[in-house]
């Protein structure tokens, strides 16, 4: 999708995302599931019923942990991404989750509780917690992190006492509670962000050392060296070289243009200009 000649900045959310693309990797498998189990082909019922609930929930990585960057979004944003389409409520952290969640108005027949710090939980894995729980004719589910429940029976009980934890993935439900696991999972997501760029066409050198957020928009037949740095709602055109050592956020890099050791932010590279070393663009015209 090429940009306009005249569109100088990038507004905030224009660019979106479709993380459905980064999600097809091979199933884990469980132990746990019964054998020969297989998920439902269509999914819209979900959308349609599922009251999608986060808790936000601070850790050792302070207070507010679930607005922690990563890879461009915040931790809890990654989290609402895996129930987009549903509705979607986000809670604070409760003493009693069960009690918490009896407050709630919904006319929605199931609850599906997550947590801010399992930012790895992908709509691959809610679907399938959803099917798993449906095809059981369960009340209640509690997983390693977070629980399903019948509305009804949220309606109807005063407590509920959790039985078998069912563990449907271990890399859904990685919890970012330290310094090491935010590390960890930004690696991935980061490994993650390149390869979609990588299948899409666009061309990399020493892939390691560059980080492409999110929200970044990069066109098939981009070449990008080492050391480059992609933040925000960046868009990066046909044919363009980032050459090595750049850091560019929310601008436009136009088609048929180069930019080398060089500083861009809510700015704009003309199609076909060259730039630098050593410039520095903010919030103008290159």
């Amino acid at each position: 999708m090429e940009r306009e000649e005249n569109e100088l900045l990038i507004c905030e959310n224009q660019i979106e995302f479709d993380f459905s693309s980064l999600e097809c990797e091979a199933e884990e498998e469980s132990t746990l599931l019964p054998e020969g189990f297989l998920t439902a082909r269509n999914h819209d019922w979900i959308e349609e019923e599922v009251l999608f609930i986060v808790v936000k929930e601070g850790n050792e990585l302070g207070k507010e942990s679930y607005n922690l960057d990563i890879c461009g979004k915040k931790m809890i944003d990654w989290v609402l991404i895996a129930g987009n389409g549903c509705e979607e409520k986000v809670i604070n952290v409760p003493v009693d989750i069960f009690s918490t969640l009896k407050t709630i108005e919904t006319q929605k027949p199931y609850m599906a509780v997550f947590y801010s710090s399992t930012p790895l939980l992908d709509k691959h894995t809610f679907y399938k917690v959803m099917d798993y729980f449906c095809k059981n004719g369960m009340n209640a589910l509690a997983l390693s992190k977070g629980y399903v429940f019948k509305s009804e029976f949220v309606k109807n009980n005063d407590t509920f006492v959790s039985g078998k934890v069912m563990d449907f993935s271990q890399k859904a439900f990685y919890e970012v509670n330290n310094a090491k696991a935010l590390a960890r999972v930004s690696k991935y997501l980061y490994d993650k962000i390149r390869k979609f760029h990588l299948d899409n066409g666009v061309i990399m050198y020493g892939e390691e050392s560059i980080f492409i957020d999110a929200d970044v928009e990069i066109e098939g037949g981009a070449t990008i060296y080492p050391n480059n740095i992609l933040r925000g709602q960046t868009y990066v055109g046909k044919n363009v070289i980032l050459d090595a050592n750049n850091i560019i956020s929310d601008s436009i890099i136009a088609q048929n243009s180069y930019v080398v050791s060089s500083y861009i932010e809510k700015s704009k590279v003309r199609e076909g200009a060259s730039i630098g070393p050593y410039e520095k663009l903010i919030n103008q015209e290159g």
